[in-house]
């Protein structure tokens, strides 16, 4: 029984994950760069989280953060509350995933697995699209990178 209630809750997951990105989608229409963002950040956060065994809430909160983290503009917190109250995500889940978007560029106030793991999967990305030098992967990475699989994914992607 509780393995079928796990499931559902995994499916449920799903669902809402999916809603909110094609709200994204149709969000990002024609900007084709935005949308490959983060479906690339989403795509990673979401092994890393799966692969560091996270909570079903905590892995909810990362995959969400993810898709709706590349909202621009000094109103991208309402924005990305609107799209998440459209898509019936609990408001507890809104609020903590408004707090790690809103928090996405401060490394020193870092309180949540999921929220670590984000930053972790979302600079892997942004190295990449960037072409980031290797020194200064190296140097963020020593800082900045504490999980496992957040480290072996920037290993396997620039051999650092």
């Amino acid at each position: 029984m509780t393995q079928e209630i796990s499931d559902l809750s995994k499916k449920q997951l799903e669902m809402e994950v999916n809603r909110v990105a094609l709200k994204m989608k149709s969000l990002y229409h024609g900007d084709a760069v935005k949308v490959q963002h983060f479906v690339r950040v989403y795509t990673l956060a979401k092994s890393i989280g799966e692969l560091e065994k996270l909570s079903d809430e905590e892995q909810e909160n990362l995959e969400l953060a993810a898709v709706v983290h590349n909202v621009e503009g000094d109103g991208r917190i309402p924005i990305i509350k609107d799209v998440l109250d459209s898509c019936d995500v609990e408001p507890d889940t809104a609020m903590h995933v408004c707090h790690i978007v809103e928090n996405m560029d401060n490394y020193e106030h870092i309180s949540t697995l999921d929220h670590q793991i984000f930053i972790e999967a979302r600079m892997i990305v942004e190295f990449k699209e960037h072409n980031t030098p290797t020194d200064e992967i190296v140097e963020f990475a020593e800082k900045r990178f504490i999980t496992n699989y957040g480290k072996m994914f920037l290993k396997r992607a620039f051999d650092v």
